[in-house]
């Protein structure tokens, strides 16, 4: 098998068979082909696209040149996956409340890179362990109900490897490569059934619906091919996800939303979801999954099970807030029109709280509050939001927060949270 001869055939619009790409993928992280040649068929998969079996056998070969990781305990497996946003502490939230209600939940998570935070990050600002052996996370998530750890080397090493190059060919953008990317790392756990949380908006990755609905279909398809259950909302991420973005203040806020005291878009999205593994796993409808979901939250009966899940890891839920706040005034009044979370998102990693590139160690106390969303009136020199911060020029800092946020004479509308379910 040539590897010029498959760059050819997926130029020319052909469909790449699964003994195809089984030899694309082994090929290249064996080192037998080079940067030069598998960048060029990325760039081809990047015009030509991939269909869906193609897609399975990508994510298959990225699985299969690595470790899996399988999950001894009892009760339905499940996960869930965010493609990413501003303010999104839904793992911390969703992982208890499914843990409540008779799921298991091994969770695999990521840290921050470019704009929007990492799971993981967020867990270290409490000094919990993140990195978990096979037979601790059978342990935990039997134990607690749920698990959230780091992904680590060992699974999809060929992914790593393609995602590296991905980044040098600006072929990162590509959807079908970013769904078998994905699906490499979340189905090397045997869990049953999976929701994918696909965020739309300034803050998210996905710009427009129609990009994140194709990813969400693709997602959806491919899992589903793999064996799984899978179902995917699209969710609105124009504006921040509930009260704090910033690791420590994300860990703050998950404890108080599971003591009761959640914002209403953070309580939609995560209810949403849960209701969604209800209808997938069949343990009732998407309302009924909901309702209970809410029911727990708001009652706040995970919250006991999630602080001895942090404290059995070594975490401690006093974490840790840069001392220095400015608080942020409107500078006009009005409606709040618009808001730019990918500015916000770089803020914080001005701020020092997330990474320019892998590897770097972040600020974990750093972050901002929202005390206004889109829709909000505000009178000129309310309070707008919060910057809690450890180094910077306050009038600058300022500057860039008000800079995210338009303003408008007329009402504007609150927009919608969940946009669109897919199963």
């Amino acid at each position: 098998m040539l590897f010029k001869e498959l760059i050819r055939k997926k130029r020319d619009g052909g469909e790449l068979s699964k003994e195809e790409i089984e030899f694309i993928v082994s090929s290249y992280t064996k080192g037998e082909v080079p940067d030069y040649q598998m960048g060029a068929l990325l760039m081809a998969i990047y015009f030509q696209g991939l269909s869906y079996e193609e897609m399975l056998h990508l994510t298959d070969s990225m699985l299969k040149s690595g470790k899996t990781v399988t999950v001894r305990t009892n009760g339905i497996l499940v996960d869930k996956h965010s493609t990413g946003g501003i303010g999104d502490k839904v793992s911390f939230i969703i992982s208890p409340t499914l843990a409540e209600l008779g799921f298991k939940v091994p969770m695999l998570s990521g840290r921050a890179l470019g704009f929007t935070g990492g799971t993981v990050d967020k867990l270290e600002s409490t000094g919990a362990r993140s990195e978990l052996s096979e037979e601790e996370i059978s342990e935990i998530t039997e134990k607690f109900g749920f698990s959230i750890s780091a992904q680590t080397k060992e699974i999809a090493p060929a992914d790593r490897k393609i995602y590296a190059l991905r980044d040098a060919t600006e072929t990162v953008e590509s959807i079908p490569l970013i769904v078998s990317s994905i699906l490499s790392k979340k189905l090397a756990v045997n869990t049953e059934a999976i929701v994918f949380d696909v965020k739309v908006g300034s803050g998210a990755f996905m710009k427009t619906e129609e990009k994140a609905e194709e990813l969400a279909k693709g997602l959806v398809e491919v899992a589903k091919l793999y064996g799984k259950k899978a179902g995917a909302l699209i969710t609105e991420m124009s504006q921040p996800l509930g009260r704090y973005a910033g690791n420590a203040l994300e860990i703050k806020e998950s404890i108080d939303a599971l003591s009761g005291e959640i914002e209403k878009d953070l309580l939609e999205v995560t209810a949403s979801l849960v209701g969604l593994l209800f209808e997938l796993t069949k343990k009732g409808s998407f309302k009924e999954g909901k309702k209970k979901a809410e029911e727990v939250i708001l009652s706040g009966k995970a919250l006991d099970r999630f602080l001895s899940w942090l404290e059995y890891l070594g975490g401690n839920p006093e974490v840790k807030v840069a001392e220095k706040k400015i608080l942020v005034k409107a500078p006009t009044s009005g409606y709040i029109s618009n808001i730019n979370g990918e500015a916000l998102g770089y803020l914080i990693v001005e701020l020092g709280g997330g990474r320019k590139r892998a590897g770097e160690r972040i600020d974990h106390s750093v972050g901002l509050g929202f005390l206004k969303k889109i829709g909000d009136y505000v009178e000129r020199g309310e309070p707008l939001g919060e910057i809690y911060y450890t180094f910077g020029d306050p009038e600058e800092l300022t500057g860039k927060f008000l800079s995210a946020y338009s303003f408008s004479e007329v009402p504007c509308p609150k927009p919608t949270l969940v946009k669109k379910v897919l199963v």
